[in-house]
């Protein structure tokens, strides 16, 4: 046939297309070999180039007058910027069990590489991981420059939260007066007792001053999360500053009850008093837990008897809880409330948490 093809060609055909494949194979093992080798160069490279800068570490660490890096050990550091970022978690890492000359030889190294100059560039990058790993590192520098505060002021808006929370803590170590009032303007973006570290970092009454202010300010929605935030903080409030809070929140009851677990030092029990006389349940919840906690006196036993009688089941389970820790309670006293008390839910109650407390009553 005139359309035929001949089977000597076709031989030929798959013969040559054959050959290219195999050419084709052989190139690309041959690039991956290539790849190979320079992949394990580059690795032995960084392993050394780590080796050196760990050496560097313990040796400033164990002499902070020790023999510093040459400027072209250094050049080759920046240049490589994940042995860098490597560099500096390992410096931030020593830095948390080291003190004294140690912490003055990583201080020296630090200064002697210029290595705040060199993660401030990369803090002008977007890379989270890259923001996180110098925000910590900045964190542990005695000083930082004006345009690195500048930038971790800024990283507090960021929208990760780790990056959010690793600039607060670098600010907060640095200078207390320019992070505590970034940290209270935070508004439900970062989880409270994530701050609470932070916090825990500067001066308490400084803390609470700045919160006051703030806390007198905002709106009822952020005012408790502030507060939860102070509550872990455990953050001393006078008398005064007390009853101006309490005033303020008058119309925010939920805002009061989570300022109540602040009142817990001897001189708010007479405002502890008053507000389990509150008509807002979650209010009288808070307050008849703290009066458990603080109550001393005969006054307060009896008034913790008549919240056991109380309508909601969370006011008589804290009162009960109260009346057990008492100081003055004894099982004759017990034995003689019991005689009086005619409501069957408060007697329950009772009960209930005697069990809890593995203490043994018997209803009379």
């Amino acid at each position: 046939m005139d359309f035929a093809i001949d089977s000597e060609q076709l031989l030929q055909w798959m013969h040559s297309a054959l050959l290219v494949i195999v050419v084709f194979v052989l190139l690309v093992w041959s690039w991956l070999f290539i790849l190979r080798i320079i992949h394990q160069e580059d690795e032995k490279k960084r392993n050394e180039l780590q080796r050196q800068w760990r050496q560097f570490l313990f040796e400033c660490c164990a002499n902070p007058q020790a023999e510093l890096p040459e400027r072209a050990q250094i050049k080759q550091l920046w240049q490589d910027t994940q042995a860098f970022l490597w560099f500096i978690q390992l410096w931030s890492l020593m830095h948390r069990y080291v003190r004294g000359d140690a912490d003055d030889g990583l201080e020296r190294l630090a200064e002697h590489i210029r290595l705040e100059r060199q993660a401030l560039e990369l803090m002008r990058g977007q890379d989270v991981r890259t923001l996180i790993a110098t925000a910590i590192a900045m964190g542990d520098l005695q000083k930082l420059s004006p345009a690195t505060i500048r930038r971790l002021k800024e990283l507090t808006q960021h929208s990760s939260s780790m990056v959010v929370l690793t600039a607060l803590r670098a600010l907060m170590r640095n200078d207390q007066t320019i992070a505590v009032p970034i940290l209270l303007q935070l508004k439900r973006f970062v989880a409270p007792e994530r701050l609470v570290t932070i916090a825990k970092e500067c001066d308490s009454r400084y803390l609470i001053q700045q919160a006051q202010k703030i806390l007198l300010e905002t709106t009822a929605e952020h005012a408790v999360y502030l507060l939860k935030v102070l509550q872990g903080v455990n953050a001393p409030l006078s008398s005064s500053e007390a009853e101006t809070l309490i005033r303020h929140f008058k119309s925010q009851p939920e805002a009061t009850a989570q300022l109540i677990p602040l009142l817990d030092h001897p001189h708010h029990l007479p405002l502890i008093r008053r507000l389990t006389q509150s008509a807002e349940l979650s209010i009288r919840v808070q307050a008849t837990r703290m009066l458990g906690e603080l109550a001393r006196n005969k006054q307060d036993l009896e008034r913790l008897w008549q919240l056991l009688q109380d309508s909601a089941w969370w006011v008589r389970y804290r009162a009960a809880r109260g009346i057990f820790s008492h100081p003055e309670f004894s099982p004759d006293y017990l034995k003689e409330q019991l005689t009086e008390l005619a409501d069957p839910f408060a007697r329950n109650m009772l009960m209930q948490v005697a069990n809890e407390m593995n203490l043994e009553i018997i209803d009379a």
